[in-house]
């Protein structure tokens, strides 16, 4: 090797090692591979050469010398590289003939030595990079002629990433916008998302431009006070078709595309609005057929949680809330605990709740045919357990696809899909079980459940009450077919004309039960019930596309493509309600016989049609421009506004290409510009007959009687209300350096969204209220949104040598949302399960709405707390309204008047001028980075992924300290002693049992804490079998592999700890460690 020769020649060339030098810093990790990895294709050339000693030149296709290429004797470990003018020199050991030329972005050469004359190589470029193909909306493209932000991850990628859902392995890949997290799926659990539905994507290295973190979206909320995610989902098209995405068989997806501007997305009209995922599935070739079989099984190594307090611990938290009314009698401080509590009667909750989850995964896939037919067939079966005893998930998938040329011109083809999900749930089960009192005595002598663990209480029930046989149950069950069939007509050469109809046929029930002896039931807080939702949906999506593609004088590469789309979508729902059943054995059936009985039934309606066209042209594939435009209709709107056009236009210029960039053929593989704008629209998921004014039965007394009447619905009809628009402006680069050794993307967009959609109450004086005190609402087109962003891709590969390599991924996001306008100029509060949170003009949608907390009063504060009529161990807020200059502290009243604030006149909080935008729930950026290494037959992937710059609600366990203690709390929950007179460094306001949490002003903003988290998320180790071996017992290819999740997660909030972040919050289950071991198998 000469490497030292190999640097001391860079350092003679200043500017260009300068220039080369400072794109390494900058995109880093740097490229310092003395070897290329090897490439497809061996093309043989013949020299001759009559010494041991072998000297030559290899060259680029320019005939520009390329650096660093590698030459190594064939067979051996014999090798070196070229030096700076593209010269190299090795000696060829005896016996040998053969030398193996190869560089990164090139084809590999294998090289006939027979003589002594120098040899001149001139390399081939491997263009496949390049020319891969992207799939984009109705159509694909060479990734060379892409003009829109698309990014695309391949079936490899996939494997690499085990997991039930197949959107688990776009996190572990790249930072995605067109999906950013609204699906977070929770630690230790088996499955979080709806048996049935699509999920929503909350929680991974992606940021998808529509959800949650910016401005593509309405205002609408939901029936819990949330913004609605339902309305956000990202489009699934499987195949060209809406699919399944929750039960599709991860291993039969070929690649996913993630369409993350308008440009790319406006093709699809409303469903494109929240972003569009396309999903391709794995076809057949002809030839023998292939068997693939996929298997993994794992369990968890333990959850951390966080450390709560028993013992002496617990003892004196709550003998330090009786200390200010100075109490010390024990057995009159704990009453009927007092027992347990001699009894040395400790229980942690927390480990008896939790238990060894587990889940397995098994598929296997048959493909093959001839060269007319070709057929895939596969079979799937997903079980995981929990943590939680009575909570798993069971999914057994199929899919079959057939394509077949039935002549020269005529394809058709039909694909499958088909799942069964059966899910058991359980909620609430780590919270409960954390904070309960830690006495008591879990099981009878019998191994049955104390339903009171705590002798002598009935205050207190056992939180593995819902273990017991029968008294609890919450299960899902549903099944989804898909179907789609397509048939295509290639008439002449060019033109293309495919008719594909799919239909999709749903059918769940969802029901619960809480009988006598559950959890709730025994403490009081709900009577036993039974409830059942029957849920049956048909969709119906009928499309046809004409393209044609052809090139004219080698220079001009036109594509125009028209489509015709309509979709037909129904849905039927049978909800019943019963109290006090007979009994427990019945669950939710024969609720006749209940008490409080309550039935409804649904059906909804709603149909679409939409006309495309898109024109893409090249011009010597240096200038690139395509545009596209959607003419669609929507049910839900009125008449005379259901129809709108939405235009994308964008362009793109192959830099590297122009004559005058031929000076950095040697560094600079491609450059691309891309600008690209696009207008989408959506109707922000409000009901499907928003435009008709609707009835409902109601009874009414008159004259001593009961009648029947009628009242308008909660929601009353906005005939004006139009589209939610979207409008998305897109600048991106791309470009690849050192022969593709670093590959970078980056892009930045601007997203206004005009005429946002949002549910407003109507004033009680028009019409009052629609029941007891619920107003009547409207849907209004109300608000205008900006997005602004940046998001970044960096793929290096490292070191690549014959028998190492070490490749890295950076991808990284930052946006800053507002909103630029509202309806009337009108702040709108509204509180939901995260928290208090505003629509405020300048503010990011969704923004936490609270005192700002500064800390604890202290001892030595003690004169300036009187100003704001507090003393040390009460909470300090940030007040804006309250100012200071020379004369002390005073704040202006309503009438403009200057008041001063003195121990006499003690300034009051005053919500309307106090409260203030403390966070949102969004981050600022998120960053993922992920390293392969191979070597030899090892494969090893680390996946690290931070976000930064969010806020969230902790209140589920924040909210448990109370100063009057009737909660159990962590360890490191420290709270102020008001009877030590000395500042205390603490987390919490004064313990005292005289008071409640209510008693401090802005305990509840307490619970906004810093979400901000970085983890190292997965590690995934695998040995892949050599092929010498497997090929005698007829094997392809055997991999093997173990996966750990979660080995490491850091918080900076000091209100944090034992406790995983990206669940945002709750805490239902826990962090937990997942070992999986898994293989994948070829025949």
């Amino acid at each position: 090797m000469r490497e030292n020769a190999f640097v001391e020649a860079w350092k003679t060339q200043h500017r260009r090692v300068s220039m080369i030098l400072g794109l390494t810093l900058l995109c880093a990790p740097s490229a310092i591979s003395a070897y290329a990895e090897n490439g497809v294709n061996d093309t043989t050339v013949q020299a001759v050469m009559q010494t041991k000693t072998v000297k030559g030149t290899v060259l680029d296709e320019n005939g520009e010398p390329l650096i660093g290429v590698s030459i190594v004797v064939k067979g051996t470990s014999t090798g070196t590289i070229t030096d700076f003018d593209g010269k190299f020199s090795i000696n060829l050991p005896a016996g040998s003939k053969e030398l193996v030329v190869s560089y990164i972005g090139y084809k590999e050469q294998t090289v006939a030595v027979t003589g002594n004359a120098p040899l001149n190589l001139k390399m081939v470029p491997d263009t496949q990079a390049l020319d891969e193909v992207v799939v984009i909306g109705y159509g694909a493209v060479k990734k060379r002629d892409l003009t829109g932000a698309v990014a695309s991850v391949k079936s490899e990628d996939i494997t690499m990433n085990p997991g039930v859902n197949p959107m688990d392995a776009l996190r572990s890949v790249r930072e995605l916008r067109g999906v950013k997290p609204a699906y977070c799926r929770m630690s230790g659990q088996a499955a979080n998302f709806n048996m049935g539905d699509t999920p929503p994507l909350r929680c991974g290295s992606h940021s998808m431009r529509r959800t949650n973190a910016s401005s593509t979206r309405s205002l609408q909320l939901d029936d819990d006070g949330n913004i609605s995610s339902s309305a956000f989902k990202p489009t699934y098209i499987i195949d060209g078709m809406p699919g399944d995405i929750a039960t599709l068989n991860p291993n039969d997806i070929e690649s996913i595309e993630v369409l993350k501007d308008a440009s790319s997305t406006a093709i699809y009209g409303s469903s494109g609005a929240n972003g569009v995922i396309i999903v391709t599935t794995k076809g057949a070739k002809s030839g023998k057929p292939v068997i693939n079989f996929n298997a993994y099984a794992g369990t968890t190594l333990g959850a951390r949680v966080p450390k709560m307090r028993t013992g002496d611990s617990y003892l004196n938290y709550i003998k330090d809330s009786y200390k200010p009314v100075g109490t010390t009698n024990e057995e009159e401080i704990f009453g009927e605990r007092y027992d347990a509590i001699k009894n040395n009667q400790w229980v942690n909750w927390g480990d008896e709740v939790l238990h060894s989850g587990l889940k397995q995964n098994y598929s296997i896939s048959v493909a093959g045919g001839t060269e007319k037919t070709k057929a895939y067939f596969s079979l799937n079966y997903t079980d995981e357990k929990s943590m939680y005893e009575n909570d798993n998930y069971k999914v057994y998938s199929t899919r079959v696809r057939i394509d077949q040329e039935i002549n020269k011109w005529i394809n058709a083809g039909i694909n499958v899909q088909a799942s069964f999900s059966n899910k058991n749930s359980r909620n609430a089960v780590l919270e409960r079980a954390l904070f309960s009192t830690p006495l008591g005595v879990p099981y009878n002598e019998d191994g049955s459940i104390t339903e009171f663990p705590i002798p002598g209480s009935s205050s207190d029930p056992n939180p593995l009450a819902d273990e017991q046989d029968g008294v609890y149950k919450n299960n899902t069950k549903a099944g989804k077919a898909y179907v789609d069939a397509y048939l295509e007509w290639k008439p002449v050469k060019g033109l293309s004309v495919k008719s594909q109809l799919g239909g999709s046929y749903s059918q769940s029930r969802s029901g619960k039960f809480m009988g006598e002896g559950s959890y709730n039931v025994l403490k009081g807080s709900t009577v036993a019930y039974g409830e059942a939702t029957n849920k049956t949906g048909y969709n119906y999506k009928w499309e046809n596309i004409v393209a044609y593609h052809n090139t004219f004088n080698k220079d001009h590469d036109l594509t125009v493509t028209g489509v015709t789309s309509w979709n037909y979508n129904q849905s039927e729902e049978y909800y019943v309600y019963g109290e006090n059943p007979a009994t427990n054995d019945m669950l939710w059936y024969a609720l006749q016989n209940a008490d409080n009985k309550k039935l409804s039934s649904k059906y909804l309606m709603s149909k679409g049609m939409g006309f495309i066209g898109r024109v893409n042209y090249s011009y010597k594939g240096k200038y690139l421009f395509s545009a596209s435009g959607r003419y669609e209709a929507d049910s839900r709107l009125s008449k005379d506004n259901r129809w709108n056009l939405f235009p994308a236009v964008s362009v793109g210029w192959r830099i590297s290409d122009e004559a005058f960039m031929a000076g950095t053929k040697n560094w600079l593989d491609n450059l691309k510009l891309r600008v690209g704008y696009g207008v989408a629209g959506t109707t922000a998921g409000i009901a499907e007959y928003s435009s008709m004014a609707s009835l409902e039965n109601v009874t009414t007394s008159l004259g001593g009687m009961t009648v029947p009447s009628a009242k308008f619905t909660e929601y009353i009809t906005n005939r004006n209300l139009t589209w939610e628009k979207t409008h998305d402006l897109n600048i991106g680069i791309d470009a690849s350096f050192l022969n593709n050794r670093i590959d970078l993307t980056l892009d930045l967009y601007k997203t206004k969204t005009t005429d946002v959609i949002l549910s407003q109450a109507l004033p009680t004086s028009i019409m009052g209220n629609y029941n007891g005190s619920i107003p009547y609402k409207m849907n209004k087109n109300a608000a205008e949104t900006e997005n602004r962003g940046i998001e970044m891709a960096l793929n290096t590969r490292n070191i690549v040598k014959k028998d190492f390599t070490w490749s890295s991924t950076v991808t990284f996001t930052a946006n800053k949302e507002k909103i630029k306008s509202l309806i009337d100029g009108q702040d709108m509060m509204f509180n939901a399960k995260k928290g208090d949170m505003v629509f405020k003009v300048g503010e990011g949608v969704g923004s936490f709405y609270k005192y700002k907390v500064l800390g604890i009063w202290q001892y030595s504060e003690k004169e300036t707390a009187a100003l704001f009529g507090c003393e040390p161990g009460d909470i300090k807020l940030d007040l804006p309204s309250v100012k200071k200059d020379g004369n002390g502290y005073y704040y202006m009243n309503p009438e403009g008047e200057r008041v001063d604030i003195t121990a006499e006149n003690p300034y009051s909080v005053r919500a309307d001028y106090d409260r203030q935008v403390i966070g949102r729930n969004t981050p600022d950026w998120t960053l993922g980075f992920k390293n392969n290494f191979r070597y030899k037959d090892f494969d090893l992937s680390i996946f690290l992924y931070a976000r930064w710059g969010q806020m969230m609600n902790y209140g589920s366990v924040i909210g448990k300290y109370s100063p009057n203690p009737d909660y159990n709390i962590p360890t490191y929950f420290t709270y102020y002693d008001k009877t030590i007179e000395a500042d205390q460094n603490v987390l919490f306001y004064a313990i005292d049992q005289t008071k409640d949490r209510s008693a401090y002003e802005g305990y509840d903003s307490m619970y906004y804490v810093d979400g901000s988290f970085f983890k190292l998320k997965n590690v995934t180790l695998g040995y892949t079998l050599p092929g010498k071996l497997t090929k005698r017992f007829g094997i392809s290819n055997l991999r093997i592999y173990a996966t750990m999740t979660n080995l490491f997660t850091y918080s900076p909030s000091k209100y944090v700890k034992n406790y995983d972040p990206e669940m945002n919050g709750s805490i239902n289950f826990p962090l937990s460690r997942d070992c999986i071991f898994g293989l994948n198998l070829t025949f």
